[in-house]
């Protein structure tokens, strides 16, 4: 148990508690920051202050779920993603470093200034959508996703970033947009082999597994996807997707099977393959 009472005395007994993270002082600052609703400079300008005891208490709450491995981002309630701040619940999945990966290849591929109209395919806490929506102003977002709740919190996301060229439908991937077709269409969609012991004893366990779990070998949604945007492109069209490291040959293969052309895969920060796209050249 926390029984200090300064953040410098707070945030060493809190890292102790938090051995088993590989990141146990930032979980600490970071959780510290959130219940005294400040930033984590302030502790290094006063790490003398004294935290009021009814703080400690959530604090401790905090530690404890946070020594359990339940991710800060669901304890905070928010987590940052091409420099926005987003709500998330168990509800999204928590944004990644990796999908910002995909939002720069899709930047590559929306000049500034022009209109286009984009599907989100899967959008979760609406993290890709807002990101593309505020860099590119002139664009149509449609964004969507299989979960009622997830699109709750995606709407709320975008009334607090104050955009309104994002709109939203309920739709099991391409199952609700039948005659829809997009210049560019971005998926990030669940890709873990469904027999990663993450989902066992991993922090991904608490995520909602239907944004992660892509089935055997995590190619089941990707297998889908591919073949299906071609009926949702508009003649040389793009489509984006995220995938895991191991996959990028098989979506390039995939790419190629459904008569895509100009293929291209980036590498993520540990030089892994993570996101490819393709031009699909006619209907």
């Amino acid at each position: 148990m926390i029984n200090s009472t300064t953040v410098q005395a707070l945030l060493c007994a809190a890292e102790q508690q938090l051995f088993s993270s590989n990141t146990a002082r930032l979980d600490a600052e970071v959780l510290l920051a959130s219940v005294m609703n400040t930033n984590r400079e302030v502790f290094y300008a006063h790490p003398e202050h004294e935290v009021p005891a009814e703080l400690i208490a959530d604090y401790q709450s905090l530690i404890s779920k946070r020594a359990r491995i339940f991710p800060v981002a669901y304890l905070t309630g928010n987590k940052e993603f091409w420099s926005n701040e987003l709500i998330v619940n168990q509800h999204t999945l928590i944004p990644r470093p990796e999908t910002e990966i995909l939002v720069e290849s899709a930047f590559r591929l929306i000049p500034i200034g022009t209109s286009m109209h984009i599907l989100d395919l899967g959008t979760g806490s609406g993290a890709i959508s807002i990101a593309i929506a505020k860099e590119r102003p002139d664009c149509q977002i449609m964004s969507t996703d299989i979960s009622t709740e997830a699109i709750v919190v995606a709407k709320a996301n975008v009334t607090q970033h104050q955009l309104s060229n994002i709109e939203f439908r309920q739709s099991d991937w391409f199952s609700n947009l039948t005659d829809s077709c997009f210049d560019l269409i971005l998926c990030n969609p669940p890709y873990v082999d469904s027999t990663d012991e993450g989902f066992i004893e991993g922090e991904i366990r608490y995520e909602p597994r239907l944004a992660l779990d892509g089935g055997y070998q995590g190619m089941q949604s990707i297998n889908t996807i591919i073949p299906a945007a071609t009926q949702h492109l508009k003649p040389n069209g793009h489509l984006i997707i995220e995938h895991g490291y191991n996959q990028g040959k098989s979506v390039r293969q995939l790419f190629s099977a459904n008569r895509y052309a100009n293929t291209e895969t980036i590498k993520d920060f540990s030089d892994l393959d993570r996101v490819s796209f393709a031009c699909y050249p006619c209907h």
